[in-house]
C-alpha cells in the first residue's frame, strides 16, 4: 500500500465518526447520518441538479463541518469491462481515461475512472464519470464547511445489501429509471445490464402476463449467459428490489418462470424503496471501494505558507524566550547561593582565626611538658608500689587470719598445737597428740577448710618426748606458692 492510500484510509476512518451518507436517486436524495444530525429521510430533486439539491438539503438541516459520502445512481456514470491494464493497480485511475477513450464520448482529460479486477478472468470492471460534477459538488460542500470523502457508484453498495449472501443476482429498478440486472460475486458487481424493453409497472391492475413473460425472457437470457461465462461461480438466487411494483407478486411471477430461486432483497420489508435500502447499506462500503473523488481532486494543503512559517517561528521564539527566562532565573538563584556561601565562608574563616589565636595561648612550653612527663613517671612508680603493697596486705590477711581461723575450726581434744610458723609460702606446725594415729586423721580434715585446702606437706615427724608424750611436726613444701 502506498503512502497516499494509507493516508486516505486513515482520514476516512476519522471522518466516519461524524458522517453524512447521501444516496442520489433519479427523483430524490436519501440520507443516512450519524446520531445528532437532523436530516430528512429523503429530499426531492425537483428541477435542480443533484449537487445543488444536496447542498439545499444540507443547508436546510444546518449540517456543517461533516464528512459527506455520496452514492451515485447508475444514470450518472458509465461502466465498462475491458482487458486488465498491464500496469500496477495504483496507477489505473490515471491510465483508464486514456484506455477508455475509444468507448466514451468525452475527452480523456474531462473524465475520472477507476476499476477493480474481475475474479477468474483477465478483465476489469471500470467506472467512468465526468469530472465537472465531482469538482462542483466538492466546492459546494466546502462552502458549507463540509468535506467530500467518497463518491461511489451504487453497484458497490448493492453488493452489500443481501446480508451474508455474497454471490447473487439482482433485478432492480428505482423510481424514474429502467429495470436493471446485476450479478455480484464476493459482493462485487461482475455483470450489469439495463432492460430497456420492459416498461414499468408490470404488476398490479395494469400488469399483463405478456410483460412478465418479456421480463422473464430477458432475465433468463442473461442468466444463461452468466452460467456459461462464469462456470466456477454459483449464481442460483435472484433478488428483487423494484420500486412502484408489488414486490411479492413480482417475486412469485419470476420464480415460476426462471430457473433460479427468486426472493425479495429485503424479506422483512419487501416494500422498502431502493433509495432507503441503499442509504441503510451505505455505511458498509469498504475502504477499497470505487471512489470517483480521487486524490488529485482534493485540495492541496500547503504546509509552507507564510502564515504557517510565521506561526512556527513565533512558536519557536516563544519557546526560546521561555527557556531563556528559565535559565536566567536559575542563574539568579545560583548567584544568590554563591553570595550566601561567600558570606558563610568569611564568617567561618574569621572564627578559625580566632580559634587559632586561642589555641596558641594554650600551647604548653617544653619545660611544662618535661615536668608532666616526670610527674607521669612518678605517678606510675607510686601506683606500682601501691599495687604491690595492696597485694602484700592481701596475702598477709589470707596468711594469718584465714589460716588461724581454719585451724581454730579444726580444734580437737586429742590434738594440741605448741608452735605455728606461717609465711608467704609455708605453714609449719608442732604439737602433741594423744596417739600417733590421730595426726593423719587431723591432717585429712584440712580439706574441709578453704584456706588449708590444697596445701602440700613434705614432712611429717611423729615421736615421743621425755615424758613419753606423742609429739609431731608438720612442714610444708618449700618454694611453692599456696
Amino acid at each position: 500500500m502506498n503512502i497516499s492510500a494509507f493516508l486516505k484510509r486513515f482520514s476516512r476512518k476519522k471522518s466516519q465518526q461524524q458522517a453524512v451518507y447521501a444516496v442520489i436517486q433519479p427523483d430524490e436524495i436519501y440520507f443516512c447520518s450519524s446520531e445528532g444530525i437532523s436530516l430528512p429521510e429523503h429530499y426531492p430533486l425537483g428541477d435542480k441538479p443533484w449537487a445543488h439539491a444536496l447542498i439545499g438539503a444540507l443547508s436546510t438541516a444546518g449540517v456543517k463541518g461533516m464528512s459527506v459520502h455520496i452514492v451515485l445512481h447508475s444514470q450518472l456514470y458509465q461502466s465498462y469491462q475491458i482487458d486488465k491494464p498491464a500496469i500496477p493497480q495504483e496507477e489505473w485511475p490515471n491510465a483508464l481515461p486514456f484506455l477508455l477513450k475509444d468507448l466514451i464520448t468525452e475527452k480523456a482529460a474531462d473524465v475520472l475512472a477507476d476499476a477493480y479486477p474481475l475474479e477468474g478472468s483477465n478483465k476489469v470492471q471500470a467506472y467512468v464519470i465526468n469530472k465537472k460534477p465531482v469538482i462542483e459538488v466538492s466546492h459546494l460542500l466546502a462552502s458549507l464547511g463540509c468535506e467530500l470523502e467518497t463518491l461511489t457508484p451504487e453497484q458497490e453498495v448493492w453488493g452489500r445489501t443481501s446480508g451474508k449472501l455474497q454471490n447473487f443476482l439482482l433485478v432492480q429498478r428505482s423510481k424514474g429509471s429502467h429495470f436493471k440486472l446485476d450479478a455480484f460475486v464476493n459482493e462485487r458487481c461482475i455483470f450489469q445490464r439495463t432492460l430497456r424493453g420492459v416498461v414499468a409497472p408490470i404488476t398490479g391492475v395494469a400488469s399483463t402476463a405478456l410483460q412478465l413473460d418479456g421480463l422473464a425472457l430477458e432475465l433468463q437470457r442473461s442468466i444463461d449467459y452468466l452460467s456459461s461465462q462464469f462456470k466456477a461461480t454459483s449464481l442460483h438466487q435472484l433478488k428483487v428490489c423494484c420500486d412502484e411494483e408489488d414486490q411479492m407478486e413480482l417475486v412469485q411471477a419470476l420464480d415460476e418462470r426462471l430457473s433460479v430461486k427468486v426472493l425479495p432483497l429485503v424479506e422483512d420489508d419487501p416494500a422498502r424503496v431502493s433509495g432507503k435500502v441503499l442509504a441503510e447499506a451505505a455505511p458498509l462500503i469498504p475502504q477499497d471501494a470505487i471512489n470517483f473523488y480521487q486524490q488529485q481532486l482534493k485540495p492541496k494543503k500547503e504546509l509552507l505558507t507564510l502564515n504557517s512559517i510565521v506561526s512556527v517561528w513565533g512558536a519557536v521564539a516563544a519557546v526560546m524566550l521561555l527557556v531563556f527566562a528559565l535559565f536566567q532565573f536559575q542563574v539568579m538563584e545560583l548567584n544568590q547561593q554563591v553570595v550566601t556561601a561567600n558570606q558563610l565562608n568569611s564568617q567561618l574563616s574569621k572564627q578559625a582565626d580566632e580559634l587559632k589565636q586561642k589555641q596558641a595561648k594554650h600551647v604548653p612550653s617544653a619545660e611544662k611538658l618535661a615536668a608532666v612527663e616526670r610527674l607521669k613517671k612518678e605517678i606510675a612508680s607510686k601506683q606500682a608500689s601501691l599495687e604491690a603493697i595492696s597485694q602484700f596486705d592481701a596475702e598477709q590477711q589470707v596468711g594469718y587470719s584465714e589460716v588461724m581461723d581454719s585451724l581454730a575450726q579444726l580444734a580437737r581434744t586429742d590434738i594440741s598445737l605448741s608452735s605455728i610458723d606461717i609465711n608467704n609460702s609455708a605453714l609449719d606446725v608442732k604439737g602433741y597428740a594423744r596417739d600417733a594415729n590421730v595426726v593423719p586423721s587431723w591432717i585429712a580434715q584440712f580439706k574441709q577448710q578453704i584456706s588449708l585446702m590444697g596445701r602440700s606437706f613434705e614432712q611429717l615427724s611423729i615421736g615421743r618426748d621425755e615424758q613419753d608424750v606423742v609429739t609431731f611436726e608438720l612442714k610444708s613444701k618449700r618454694g611453692t606458692e599456696q
